[in-house]
Protein backbone atom coordinates (compact mmCIF):
# COMPACT_ATOMS: atom_id res chain seq x y z
CA UNK A 1 0.00 0.00 0.00
CA UNK A 2 1.29 3.32 -0.78
CA UNK A 3 2.62 5.57 1.86
CA UNK A 4 1.34 9.39 2.55
CA UNK A 5 2.89 11.23 5.38
CA UNK A 6 3.02 14.71 6.38
CA UNK A 7 5.96 16.75 7.57
CA UNK A 8 6.87 20.59 8.23
CA UNK A 9 9.77 22.98 6.53
CA UNK A 10 12.43 22.73 4.60
CA UNK A 11 14.04 20.06 7.25
CA UNK A 12 10.98 17.35 6.82
CA UNK A 13 10.98 17.93 2.94
CA UNK A 14 15.02 17.21 2.99
CA UNK A 15 13.97 14.28 5.13
CA UNK A 16 11.18 12.67 2.94
CA UNK A 17 13.41 13.20 -0.18
CA UNK A 18 16.23 11.88 0.80
CA UNK A 19 13.98 8.68 1.56
CA UNK A 20 12.81 8.37 -2.06
CA UNK A 21 9.29 10.44 -1.53
CA UNK A 22 7.47 12.23 -4.22
CA UNK A 23 7.11 15.88 -2.35
CA UNK A 24 4.14 18.44 -2.53
CA UNK A 25 4.99 21.29 -1.41
CA UNK A 26 2.39 23.55 0.44
CA UNK A 27 2.71 27.14 0.30
CA UNK A 28 -1.22 28.13 -0.43
CA UNK A 29 -0.99 32.29 0.03
CA UNK A 30 2.06 32.44 -2.81
CA UNK A 31 3.75 29.99 -4.74
CA UNK A 32 1.82 26.92 -4.73
CA UNK A 33 -1.61 28.47 -5.23
CA UNK A 34 0.10 30.54 -8.01
CA UNK A 35 1.58 27.24 -9.63
CA UNK A 36 -1.64 25.38 -9.97
CA UNK A 37 -3.32 28.32 -11.64
CA UNK A 38 -0.55 28.41 -14.34
CA UNK A 39 -0.81 25.03 -14.86
CA UNK A 40 -4.67 25.32 -14.89
CA UNK A 41 -4.23 27.85 -17.81
CA UNK A 42 -1.80 25.93 -19.45
CA UNK A 43 1.62 26.35 -18.25
CA UNK A 44 4.09 24.12 -19.82
CA UNK A 45 5.62 22.88 -16.41
CA UNK A 46 6.43 24.73 -13.34
CA UNK A 47 9.50 24.26 -11.00
CA UNK A 48 11.23 25.69 -8.01
CA UNK A 49 14.13 27.32 -6.69
CA UNK A 50 15.77 29.07 -3.86
CA UNK A 51 15.92 32.63 -4.24
CA UNK A 52 19.91 34.06 -3.94
CA UNK A 53 18.74 34.85 -0.33
CA UNK A 54 17.77 31.46 0.90
CA UNK A 55 20.88 30.11 -0.83
CA UNK A 56 23.32 32.08 1.13
CA UNK A 57 21.82 31.50 4.75
CA UNK A 58 21.35 27.42 3.12
CA UNK A 59 25.11 27.48 2.05
CA UNK A 60 27.21 29.96 4.45
CA UNK A 61 27.56 30.84 7.62
CA UNK A 62 23.89 29.81 9.13
CA UNK A 63 23.90 26.38 7.48
CA UNK A 64 24.60 24.88 10.91
CA UNK A 65 21.34 26.09 12.20
CA UNK A 66 19.53 24.00 9.16
CA UNK A 67 20.05 19.81 10.01
CA UNK A 68 19.18 19.84 6.02
CA UNK A 69 21.92 22.09 4.79
CA UNK A 70 25.13 20.29 3.65
CA UNK A 71 27.20 23.08 2.41
CA UNK A 72 26.81 23.51 -0.24
CA UNK A 73 23.87 21.10 -0.86
CA UNK A 74 21.14 22.40 0.99
CA UNK A 75 19.98 23.91 -2.27
CA UNK A 76 20.73 24.27 -5.82
CA UNK A 77 19.04 26.98 -7.58
CA UNK A 78 21.53 26.90 -10.84
CA UNK A 79 20.27 23.19 -10.95
CA UNK A 80 16.68 23.93 -10.73
CA UNK A 81 17.06 26.78 -13.03
CA UNK A 82 18.74 24.08 -15.46
CA UNK A 83 15.86 22.34 -15.48
CA UNK A 84 13.29 24.46 -16.18
CA UNK A 85 15.76 25.61 -19.20
CA UNK A 86 16.00 21.71 -20.28
CA UNK A 87 12.08 21.85 -20.13
CA UNK A 88 11.72 25.05 -21.95
CA UNK A 89 14.35 24.11 -24.87
CA UNK A 90 12.79 20.35 -25.04
CA UNK A 91 9.56 22.05 -25.60
CA UNK A 92 10.87 25.33 -27.65
CA UNK A 93 8.91 27.80 -25.72
CA UNK A 94 10.27 30.67 -23.73
CA UNK A 95 10.87 30.57 -19.42
CA UNK A 96 8.87 32.93 -17.23
CA UNK A 97 10.27 34.15 -13.46
CA UNK A 98 8.73 34.63 -10.76
CA UNK A 99 10.23 36.29 -7.81
CA UNK A 100 10.12 37.51 -4.65
CA UNK A 101 12.21 40.19 -3.64
CA UNK A 102 13.08 41.61 -7.20
CA UNK A 103 14.79 40.17 -9.75
CA UNK A 104 18.37 40.51 -8.65
CA UNK A 105 17.72 38.27 -5.78
CA UNK A 106 17.26 35.34 -8.53
CA UNK A 107 20.45 35.53 -10.35
CA UNK A 108 21.43 32.22 -9.46
CA UNK A 109 18.44 30.36 -11.11
CA UNK A 110 18.76 32.52 -14.50
CA UNK A 111 22.24 31.59 -14.68
CA UNK A 112 21.06 27.73 -14.59
CA UNK A 113 18.43 28.98 -17.36
CA UNK A 114 21.05 30.80 -19.60
CA UNK A 115 23.12 27.78 -19.28
CA UNK A 116 21.22 25.65 -21.45
CA UNK A 117 20.73 27.84 -23.66
CA UNK A 118 16.68 28.66 -22.99
CA UNK A 119 15.75 32.81 -22.41
CA UNK A 120 13.99 34.13 -20.00
CA UNK A 121 11.20 36.37 -21.80
CA UNK A 122 9.24 37.66 -18.67
CA UNK A 123 9.97 38.36 -15.14
CA UNK A 124 6.87 38.70 -12.72
CA UNK A 125 6.25 39.03 -8.68
CA UNK A 126 4.42 36.53 -7.31
CA UNK A 127 1.02 37.43 -7.21
CA UNK A 128 -0.20 33.78 -5.55
CA UNK A 129 -3.57 32.51 -7.55
CA UNK A 130 -3.34 35.98 -9.17
CA UNK A 131 -0.73 35.09 -11.13
CA UNK A 132 -2.81 34.57 -14.66
CA UNK A 133 -3.74 38.76 -14.12
CA UNK A 134 0.71 39.74 -14.58
CA UNK A 135 1.52 37.16 -17.14
CA UNK A 136 -0.37 34.30 -19.37
CA UNK A 137 0.66 31.13 -18.49
CA UNK A 138 -0.25 28.88 -21.72
CA UNK A 139 2.16 27.82 -23.45
CA UNK A 140 5.36 28.96 -20.47
CA UNK A 141 7.78 27.11 -18.22
CA UNK A 142 7.34 28.95 -14.99
CA UNK A 143 10.87 28.66 -12.50
CA UNK A 144 9.54 30.50 -9.26
CA UNK A 145 12.49 31.42 -7.16
CA UNK A 146 10.80 32.55 -4.31
CA UNK A 147 11.54 32.71 -0.62
CA UNK A 148 9.04 29.68 1.00
CA UNK A 149 7.74 27.25 -2.17
CA UNK A 150 10.17 27.46 -4.46
CA UNK A 151 13.05 27.13 -1.29
CA UNK A 152 10.97 23.89 -0.43
CA UNK A 153 10.71 22.46 -4.01
CA UNK A 154 14.93 22.95 -4.31
CA UNK A 155 15.50 21.35 -0.77
CA UNK A 156 13.55 18.14 -1.81
CA UNK A 157 14.77 18.20 -5.47
CA UNK A 158 18.73 18.82 -4.26
CA UNK A 159 18.30 16.05 -1.68
CA UNK A 160 17.08 13.62 -4.10
CA UNK A 161 12.86 13.61 -4.63
CA UNK A 162 12.22 11.62 -7.84
CA UNK A 163 9.61 14.42 -8.34
CA UNK A 164 7.90 17.36 -6.83
CA UNK A 165 4.58 18.91 -7.00
CA UNK A 166 2.47 22.15 -5.36
CA UNK A 167 -0.64 21.68 -3.84
CA UNK A 168 -3.01 24.08 -2.81
CA UNK A 169 -6.57 24.29 -1.94
CA UNK A 170 -8.06 28.02 -2.65
CA UNK A 171 -10.64 25.75 -4.45
CA UNK A 172 -12.27 22.40 -4.08
CA UNK A 173 -10.78 21.03 -7.94
CA UNK A 174 -7.56 22.37 -7.16
CA UNK A 175 -7.51 20.12 -3.93
CA UNK A 176 -8.44 17.02 -5.84
CA UNK A 177 -5.97 17.78 -8.61
CA UNK A 178 -3.25 17.77 -6.58
CA UNK A 179 -3.99 14.94 -4.56
CA UNK A 180 -3.83 12.83 -8.06
CA UNK A 181 -1.20 14.60 -9.18
CA UNK A 182 0.82 13.31 -6.60
CA UNK A 183 0.02 9.78 -6.62
CA UNK A 184 0.29 9.28 -10.35
CA UNK A 185 3.72 10.27 -9.74
CA UNK A 186 4.26 8.13 -6.86
CA UNK A 187 2.67 5.57 -8.68
CA UNK A 188 5.26 6.06 -11.47
CA UNK A 189 8.00 5.63 -9.29
CA UNK A 190 7.08 3.01 -7.05
CA UNK A 191 7.17 5.37 -4.27
CA UNK A 192 5.35 7.05 -0.96
CA UNK A 193 3.95 10.77 -0.77
CA UNK A 194 5.37 13.58 1.65
CA UNK A 195 3.58 16.52 1.74
CA UNK A 196 4.83 19.43 3.27
CA UNK A 197 4.06 22.31 5.06
CA UNK A 198 5.99 25.92 4.82
CA UNK A 199 6.02 26.03 8.36
CA UNK A 200 4.07 25.33 11.60
CA UNK A 201 3.55 29.27 12.34
CA UNK A 202 1.23 29.22 8.94
CA UNK A 203 -1.85 27.65 9.91
CA UNK A 204 -3.39 27.76 6.48
CA UNK A 205 -0.97 25.81 5.53
CA UNK A 206 -1.30 23.15 8.22
CA UNK A 207 -4.74 23.30 6.96
CA UNK A 208 -4.55 23.31 3.98
CA UNK A 209 -1.85 20.17 3.95
CA UNK A 210 -4.39 18.12 6.26
CA UNK A 211 -6.95 18.74 3.60
CA UNK A 212 -4.42 17.35 1.00
CA UNK A 213 -3.96 14.62 3.14
CA UNK A 214 -7.15 13.48 3.36
CA UNK A 215 -8.20 14.28 -0.44
CA UNK A 216 -5.05 11.65 -1.23
CA UNK A 217 -6.57 8.91 0.62
CA UNK A 218 -9.95 9.69 -0.55
CA UNK A 219 -8.65 9.20 -3.71
CA UNK A 220 -6.80 5.52 -2.93
CA UNK A 221 -9.75 4.47 -1.16
CA UNK A 222 -12.14 5.35 -3.90
CA UNK A 223 -9.52 3.60 -6.55
CA UNK A 224 -9.08 0.14 -4.35
CA UNK A 225 -12.69 0.06 -4.25
CA UNK A 226 -13.56 0.39 -8.13
CA UNK A 227 -11.18 -2.55 -8.73
CA UNK A 228 -12.65 -4.84 -5.95
CA UNK A 229 -15.62 -3.97 -7.59
CA UNK A 230 -15.23 -4.60 -11.32
CA UNK A 231 -12.94 -7.93 -9.93
CA UNK A 232 -16.73 -9.20 -8.07
CA UNK A 233 -18.44 -8.02 -11.52
CA UNK A 234 -16.03 -10.32 -13.59
CA UNK A 235 -16.22 -13.09 -11.25
CA UNK A 236 -20.33 -13.27 -11.93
Amino acid sequence: MMSIKMTIGAAGAAEAASHGDVIVVVDVVNTSSAAEVALREGAVAVVGAAPDSAYRVLSGEHAAKYPFAETPEGVDPVERGREAGKIAVEEGCDVVLVVDGGEDNASLARKGVEDVGAEIREVVPNAGPRIKDVVDPAGKVFLFATATGGTLYDVAKTHGAPAVTFGTVVRRSFTRACAERALRLAGRYGVGVTIVVSSIFAPEDLDAGARIFEEACKVITESVCEERFEDVVSRL
